[in-house]
């Protein structure tokens, strides 16, 4: 089997490197990923400005793009011709409508769109338990071999998720269910050291500094929903369709 492998958080992150030798114990895996993080690219592809591609090892390069750009540089420069694209493992969940936001999951659509089987795997996090990238990639790799072997619906591709638990089995329980569909809340906060008020419908008010605040812990979750479910403690799949409507 050939393995394309990308990701969004770049060719050096834990999760992706952790995966590439897990996966290299079962097939022939070639690695094309950003040179840097593009965390919450959504579907993002370069069109207007050269891309730079450095090799990295054998089967492996970099790209000074997004996701996306990886798998078409992969299939369309470098003539890869993988039986399966894997996106992953990504630092922190893709569940619910994070799907619309992710560089990992556009990764794995970008190569349906290009008519190879695709899967974004992800690992949720939370802040309370210290991270294990080879477990992750180990978790991973069985969520693959599980997952790659049930048909896809036509123009399809799986989106997947792993749990945090705490123990170290690998084999964890899998379930395939729908996202959920509300959205996490966020709220914007000022990260002005100075505290210096401001009246937001002046002309002359000065620059603001704001920085984003959520916590994704404490997210909306509808029983039976991929983030209920992945919070429980399974592997959760959901089947993504690629087209419009």
């Amino acid at each position: 089997m050939i393995i394309l492998l990308t990701n969004d958080d770049g060719f050096h992150a834990e999760g992706l490197q952790a995966f590439s030798e897990a996966m290299r114990e079962i097939g022939e895996v070639y690695v094309v990923a950003p040179d840097q993080g593009r965390s919450c690219c959504s579907h993002a592809v370069t069109t207007h400005q050269e891309l730079t591609l450095n090799p990295m090892g054998n089967r492996e390069w970099t790209v000074s793009g997004t996701p996306a750009d990886c798998v078409r540089v992969a299939l369309r420069w470098l003539h890869i011709r993988p039986d399966w694209i894997v996106s992953g493992v990504n630092e922190g969940g893709n569940l619910g409508v994070d799907l619309h936001y992710s560089g990992t999951v556009a990764g794995a659509r970008e190569g349906r769109l290009l008519g190879v089987p695709s899967m974004a795997i992800s690992q949720y996090l939370r802040r309370d338990r210290a991270r294990d990238w080879r477990l992750s990639a180990q978790r991973a790799r069985f969520a693959f071999q599980q997952w790659s072997s049930i048909p896809l619906a036509d123009r399809a591709f799986w989106n997947i998720n792993l749990p945090v638990v705490d123990h170290r089995e690998i084999e964890l329980n899998r379930i395939e269910c729908l996202p959920e569909p509300q959205m996490l809340h966020f709220e914007f906060e000022s990260s002005d050291a100075s505290g210096s008020a401001r009246d937001p419908n002046s002309p002359s008010s000065p620059s603001e500094q704001i920085i984003y605040r959520s916590n994704y812990q404490l997210r909306p979750r509808q029983e039976g929903s991929d983030v209920a479910r992945c919070f429980g403690g399974a592997i959760v799949a959901t089947q993504l369709s690629i087209d419009l409507i």
